[in-house]
């Protein structure tokens, strides 16, 4: 089975719901910004600026022409090893070659002015490597000599400005830099992995999608119980107490169902949930508890076990499939059925062997119910995917979110 193709919005709604794998991914990429700031020091920046001697010329338009030209000379000459070799043998302590050129950057300011940038460790440190190169770039153009090893003089007075103050090596500006450049990368990672591991996930997550996977309508979604240990269950029997919009929910299911009589003969309904999938267990007792809380007498059926004992006007039978072979040939038929089962943990193809398994037993499946539906979900699943594609996108009231806390 392929996967799911992503378009915008799933691959939003993925990022949303692994948003706490995103925050951790991007925090790690900003501690580790923050180390590489620590291990590479903030560098401070000086800057030298060379006017050019005037170009040799014998009308006005010539002598354009050769400026013009000059410039990108004079930037390549002041950037080439033997300039920047000697400038590097100059300093105390010496520079290789490599390491300057790491550091300087030669631009044209102008047509006749170039500017020296250099940086180093200290503010000291990058205005002598700025003035050495200014230094030995305007002895290499004014002399015809080679440059020997070690220069010491310049030679013409051709430099506009020396460095003599820095810029940069705040060090706190330097880590936040690379601390939220780090950041910025881990949750750029964090996010592609988010949508790599989404887009073979197959498990159904919106309303929609759970509806036309079987083509049957979403009755309800409510918030699941956390029920542990038969302690839970019997509280949650006998003290549940939903939100007005879960009870109004339920209320409207078992209307729906027309299991809300009072008066006449019993009614019963079956739901059906998948093994593995707690969230979707306590929609039973949920139901029965609500139905009790309006005066419909109910009660629970687990296996044939029926609590409390005695006549009842709803009974509601707990049935609890396998994923891959669902099987109900031993389960008792009922008024009404219905499949409760939570956000993010059925397939397609699993609910299509259960509704396949229901129609072998005669059975036919009234809807279902989602517990705990996903916080970005603003589906509905009611409408048919035909009406959907002909029809307007409306807002929806998104139903059956509300988180309970014990």
């Amino acid at each position: 089975m392929s996967a799911q193709q992503l378009d915008v919005k799933k691959s939003w709604q993925a990022i949303r719901r692994h948003r706490l794998i995103v925050a951790a991914v991007a925090a790690v990429g900003l501690l580790g910004g923050i180390a590489y700031g620590l291990a590479v020091p903030a560098m401070h920046t000086a800057t030298s600026l060379v006017v050019l001697p005037p170009p040799p010329a014998t009308d006005a338009e010539k002598a354009t022409q050769a400026g013009a030209q000059s410039i990108d000379t004079q930037v390549f000459i002041a950037e080439s090893e033997p300039v920047l070799k000697s400038a590097g043998q100059n300093l105390s302590p010496a520079l290789t070659t490599d390491q300057v050129r790491d550091r300087v950057k030669v631009t044209a300011v102008t047509q006749d002015v170039i500017k020296i940038d250099a940086k180093g460790q200290t503010a000291q440190e990058s205005m002598q490597l700025a003035n050495a190169v200014a230094g030995i770039y305007l002895v290499y153009v004014t002399s015809a000599q080679n440059l020997p090893g070690d220069l010491g003089k310049k030679t013409g007075a051709r430099v506009l400005e020396q460095a003599t103050s820095a810029r940069g090596g705040n060090v706190f500006v330097h880590l936040g830099i690379l601390g939220a450049l780090g950041a910025l990368i881990g949750a750029a990672a964090g996010s592609v992995g988010v949508l790599a591991k989404a887009r073979g996930d197959r498990r159904l997550r919106m309303r929609d999608e759970i509806a036309d996977a079987v083509g049957l309508p979403v009755l309800a979604s409510v918030s699941s119980y956390q029920a542990t240990d038969r302690s839970d269950w019997a509280y949650l029997l006998e003290h549940y107490s939903p939100t007005a919009v879960e009870a109004w929910s339920l209320r409207k299911t078992l209307h729906h169902l027309g299991l809300d009589v009072r008066d006449g003969a019993p009614v019963s309904l079956t739901v059906l949930s998948f093994t593995g999938d707690d969230k979707a267990l306590p929609l039973g007792p949920q139901l029965a508890a609500l139905a009790n809380s309006i005066g419909i007498t109910a009660s629970i059926v687990v296996d044939t076990h029926q609590e409390p004992p005695g006549s009842s006007a709803l009974t509601i039978h707990l049935v609890v499939v396998d994923r891959d072979a669902p099987h109900l040939a031993d389960a008792e038929q009922t008024t009404n059925t219905i499949v409760a089962l939570s956000s993010g943990v059925v397939t397609a193809e699993e609910l299509a062997r259960l509704a396949v398994a229901a129609a072998a037993n005669d059975r036919t499946i009234d809807g279902l119910v989602v517990t705990d539906p996903d916080p970005t979900d603003r589906t509905i699943g009611r409408v048919s995917q035909s009406t959907r594609r002909t029809s307007s996108r409306l807002p929806t009231l998104l139903t059956g979110t509300a988180r309970r806390t014990k």
